[in-house]
């Protein structure tokens, strides 16, 4: 299944769902086997999805958008990762709801934390680059 989506208002970009599916998989650093368990699908599925050899239906398609914590939307194509992807993940969506009952200080304490997070990613990411090119 090809989607046509433009990119940067200027050129038409085709997407393929595969390509969606296995990119967004690929985010959450999980294998075809934990997508397939947590889709209640077969790693074979998965792998068919990914190939572009099979077409998930409506209802695997729902499953897969659940697993992968974003919209059909997303999926199909229509629109790119947003914030109702990120409410997709109930984990994120309790932690949205609960910070916005928070004092603006508590608030401001969960960006920082936040912040050394993404720090700590970067810095991780760039030890392992600089390990693999010695």
């Amino acid at each position: 299944m090809s989607i046509k989506r433009k990119n940067n208002g200027s050129h038409v970009v085709a997407i393929h769902i595969s390509q969606l599916i296995k990119n967004r998989r690929k985010q959450l650093s999980i294998t075809q086997t934990e997508l397939a368990k947590q889709s209640s699908l077969t790693p074979a599925a998965i792998s068919q999805f990914e190939s572009g050899t099979r077409k998930p239906s409506f209802d695997t398609l729902s499953n897969l958008a659940d697993a992968l914590k974003v919209t059909t939307d997303y999926l199909l194509g229509k629109r790119r990762e947003n914030y109702d992807d990120l409410l997709a993940d109930p984990k994120v969506s309790v932690m949205f709801k609960g910070m916005m009952e928070l004092p603006e200080k508590d608030k401001e304490m969960m960006f920082e934390f936040y912040q050394f997070l993404r720090t700590r990613k970067d810095d991780a990411g760039i030890q392992e680059a600089e390990l693999s090119a010695s």
